[in-house]
């Protein structure tokens, strides 16, 4: 059996180099949609946690009553 492949030329080629790009492409944006959804999943967690914090050292008023 011989290997008798030859490359693709001029609108096949174009073709393949096109989809070639397009896949990787893709493969960018998902890792870049990963990547935002864990920084923003940590930004969350840092601003709730800050919100906690402030929450819990707030003033206590004052009840009013007289034990």
């Amino acid at each position: 059996m011989s290997n008798d492949f030859t490359p693709p030329h001029g609108d096949a080629a174009w073709n393949a180099a096109k989809k070639e790009v397009a896949k990787r492409n893709e493969a960018a944006y998902a890792r870049a949609r990963e990547q935002r959804a864990a920084r923003e999943a940590a930004d969350r967690a840092r601003r709730a946690a800050a919100e906690r914090r402030e929450w819990a050292n707030l003033p206590q008023q004052p009840d009013g009553r007289d034990d």
